[in-house]
């Protein structure tokens, strides 16, 4: 990066800290943001943290896929190519994440005092699987779109 593009950087950085911090103390943000999520407890906070992680993560590689192949290499086929990998691959975050989140569910009704192995246990054990099987439907595709390569120009 040059001298400029570190400045601006850094700005950017102040410029976000800035606004965190203006929203911390803003009571109409802090509202809004207890309405929003108001079921976010210990139970489902995994899913939380990889949806967030994968909603940054999609956008962050769609922009990069744009510069390259729009901007750069001027290929159409090959942005639609990668954008379907990436979307492919935020969906394998998602299911994951929603899997794990289901074990997490699971173990804490197993430790809980009383629990039976009746039909709320196998409504768990059924979205485990489910949640599983579909997080390895999505990397079959994920590896299928890898192996495709766009046609090469004339």
């Amino acid at each position: 990066m040059s001298g400029w593009q570190w400045f601006w950087t850094l700005v950017g950085f102040i410029i976000y800290i800035v606004v965190l911090i203006f929203l911390y103390f803003y009571q109409p943000f802090e509202d809004l943001f207890t309405l929003v999520l108001n079921g976010l407890s210990h139970h489902n906070a995994i899913f939380w943290v990889v949806l967030i992680v994968g909603i940054v993560g999609f956008c962050g590689y769609h922009w990069r896929a744009y510069r390259t192949h729009i901007v750069q290499q001027r290929s159409v086929e090959s942005m639609v190519l990668t954008s379907l990998r990436g979307s492919t691959f935020a969906a394998i975050l998602l299911s994951a994440g929603a899997a794990l989140q289901s074990v997490q569910i699971l173990c804490v009704y197993l430790l809980q005092d009383g629990y039976t192995l009746g039909e709320a246990f196998g409504k768990r054990l059924a979205a485990v699987v489910a949640l599983v099987v579909l997080t390895g439907i999505f990397c079959v595709i994920f590896w299928l779109l890898k192996v495709m390569r766009p046609a090469r120009r004339a």
